[in-house]
């Protein structure tokens, strides 16, 4: 045997680590990738969209002051477009190509841009469904602003991913060292004594792997002492160490891969929630605490803000974990999508909207679809100018509390997708004032379906009504703290059962 001391980490922790962090970064670039593309896609379309939509109504409002030579009219509408942050260029062409009005220069040959062409209809036709030609308004927009966002993105992901990668790197190496190279150590040093005769066994056990070679080493030093098996022993522990090694690296990467994969995934869905800044001073005051069962979960709210307007939105997705996540991914990409070509919304509006949108993507609305999934939502708007709230919810209520009374407006109960409830009423806005100091919670049912005490039963929405109630003169992360010590010792030893999510503003 060589006698040279044993150093942990002389090479297999290293040789480990290089093993697994290949497959790390080929998993983490894969995701990345995948994200940026699907977003720079949608924003492309977006623009598109955008352009055509600006392009027509803009080619209808000239019409008549084109055709009636009333250049200071039509001149001035051309000139409105230019207030698109993506603005380039806009010019109206005769029936014959020649240019009657351009606003805006040329756009350079290196700047990536979108063109909309719309004809601009003879107003002055008999038949309106046959109206002629008199010429063409063209609308150049920059894709700039897109490339540099997929840039910073790129960015971004590279930062992410060098530190994930020293953060993997440090794990694996002190895991490895700790859990495989210092018992290693330990045996090595043991079976060294042994060899000079003197019968050392060891101290410790445990039900793994390193466990049972401990027990066999200590079989195998009873054996050498009375003279007994002692070829056969000695066998018996190089195998099981053999395994041992060879197991422990396939379950160290194994088990990396897992939680590096979902780590990662969390980044990914902290990045689709909105920053609670998002609606600035449109509110007073305002507090989330997103909570999900595992590292990713399946609820999700969406901020919004149109001048003196907010829009809250709050989801609860079917299922939680990795499937709830996923379904979180769908409900943003249709909200951005959603908002994006529509504007300013009623609750009621953006429902049935998001409810469409999750049919289409999940193909319950075609034959060959299998999925059955959906979320529960809702969705307030409040206007500071007229200082009221409209709320629209599907299955999930709305809670507001002013000066200790506690008020529940339910939703309508319907669901968001789900191909097995098919298509029902539609949804109904419910528009009520609302007085100075008033509290207006949203929350998913993880909240109200704790189990706890004995006989257990759930902590329930009375429970949450009375802890609303006693707390309101607190600022709303004290609120919500407290309502997450009364979930906490209610529960008592039983474990959580679902995401855990409440929303929480004052709107002045």
């Amino acid at each position: 045997m060589d006698n040279a001391p044993f150093r942990p980490g002389r090479g297999l922790a290293v040789k480990v680590s290089a093993a697994t962090l290949p497959i790390v970064v080929a998993a983490i670039l894969a995701t990345q990738l995948a994200v940026g593309w699907i977003n720079y896609a949608a924003r492309l379309d977006a623009l598109a969209a955008r352009a055509e939509l600006v392009a027509t109504l803009t080619a209808q409002a000239i019409a008549r002051p084109l055709w009636n030579l009333d250049q200071a009219i039509y001149q001035a509408q051309v000139r409105a477009v230019g207030s698109d942050p993506a603005f380039v260029m806009a010019r109206i062409m005769d029936e014959s190509g020649q240019i009657t009005f351009q606003y805006g220069e040329e756009p350079a040959l290196d700047l990536p841009v979108i063109t909309a062409r719309q004809p601009i209809a003879d107003p002055s036709g008999p038949d309106p469904s046959h109206l002629g030609r008199i010429g063409e308004f063209q609308l150049v927009l920059s894709k700039a602003e897109l490339a540099d966002s997929a840039r910073q993105q790129i960015v971004i992901g590279i930062v992410a991913i060098l530190c994930l990668l020293l953060a993997t790197f440090a794990t694996i190496h002190g895991t490895t060292r700790r859990l495989i190279l210092r018992p290693l150590g330990q045996l090595l040093a043991a079976m060294a004594r042994v060899e000079r005769k003197d019968w050392t066994t060891l101290a410790w056990s445990s039900g793994d792997e390193i466990g049972h070679v401990a027990a066999a080493f200590n079989r195998m030093v009873e054996g050498l002492r009375s003279g007994d098996e002692a070829k056969r022993l000695l066998k018996e522990l190089e195998t099981t160490q053999a395994k041992l090694i060879d197991n422990n690296v396939a379950l160290e990467k194994a088990s990396r891969l897992v939680l590096d994969s979902i780590g990662y995934a969390r980044k990914i869905q902290d990045g689709l929630l909105p920053d609670a800044s998002t609606l600035g001073d449109a509110v007073a005051e305002f507090h989330v605490s997103w909570e999900p069962l595992h590292q990713v979960g399946g609820d999700y709210y969406w901020l919004h803000r149109f001048g003196r307007k907010a829009l809250v939105l709050l989801a609860d997705c079917t299922g939680h974990g990795v499937p709830g996540a996923f379904m979180t991914v769908v409900v943003a990409t249709a909200l951005d999508r959603i908002l994006m070509e529509n504007g300013a919304l009623l609750p009621s509006a953006i429902l049935e909207k998001l409810d469409k949108a999750v049919r289409e993507r999940l193909r319950q609305d075609r034959p060959e679809g299998s999925s059955d999934d959906g979320l529960d939502a809702a969705v307030c708007l409040w206007d500071g100018e007229t200082h009221t709230l409209t709320f629209a919810g599907a299955n999930m209520p709305l809670m507001t509390c002013t000066g200790g009374e506690v008020r529940t407006i339910k939703g309508d109960r319907r669901s968001l997708g789900y191909r097995s409830t098919g298509r029902v009423k539609a949804f109904v806005d419910q528009v009520f004032p609302i007085a100075p100091q008033t509290c207006v919670y949203l929350f998913t049912d993880g909240m109200t379906d704790h189990v706890g005490g004995s006989p257990p039963r759930l902590f329930g929405r009375r429970r949450l009504t009375e802890v609303i109630a006693a707390s309101q003169a607190l600022p709303l992360p004290d609120q919500v703290e407290r309502i997450q010590a009364a979930l906490s010792d209610h529960r008592g030893g039983q474990n959580r059962r679902d995401d855990m999510t409440i929303v929480a503003f004052r709107p002045y």
